[in-house]
């Protein structure tokens, strides 16, 4: 099976397929998580946030429909997650303001930010690893992610630098291809 991009799944959670919600699951429950945490869920309470955003999801999956021109995909999901996190919190300590929802807003901004990122980049290497030969992805793993020097790489493969640099460059533009694709 080819892997299936977020606009995709997304796009799939319409027809109720238990394999999309698989994939959605798979896909998002990590971040959903992270930003659970930041919003003062405490891990014992992790997976019914994960459960409560899915629910959300699915309750609205037949009246969702993605359009760019009104916001992105991610946006969406945060504000899902976090109206399920202050649910949770105001539930669990049964007042309007809980010590959680003080939390400043731009704070939570930028750190969901940052989570998105790391998630589109941990998505896009994942399908990177499957759209190039295997050597390709290695040098370019040796690269970027260990820090190599160019010369040790090229020594290690046995081929010249500017070999290395090709496929760094292509490398690295396929990634960038991947990530924009991924970042709805």
């Amino acid at each position: 099976m080819s892997f299936t991009t977020h606009y995709s799944i997304v796009k799939d959670l319409r027809n109720e397929a238990s394999e999309a919600w698989t994939r959605f699951f798979e896909a998002y429950s990590p971040l959903i998580r992270l930003h659970g945490k930041d919003c003062g869920i405490d891990d014992d309470s992790l997976d019914d946030l994960v459960q409560d955003v899915m629910l959300s999801v699915f309750n609205n999956s037949s009246r969702f429909e993605y359009d760019p021109a009104k916001g992105r995909f991610r946006d969406y999901l945060r504000f899902i997650i976090r109206a399920r996190a202050n649910d949770m919190l105001r539930a669990r300590y049964k007042q309007a303001k809980s010590e959680a929802l003080t939390v400043p807003e731009e704070y939570l901004d930028d750190l969901y930010t940052s989570e998105w990122e790391e998630h589109i980049r941990t998505e896009s290497l994942k399908e990177l690893k499957h759209d190039i030969q295997a050597r390709h992805y290695q040098i370019f793993h040796m690269l970027d992610v260990q820090n190599r020097k160019i010369k040790d790489v090229a020594r290690f493969f046995k081929m010249s630098e500017a070999s290395v640099y090709s496929i760094r460059n292509r490398t690295e533009l396929k990634l960038r291809q991947i990530a924009e694709k991924l970042d709805i």
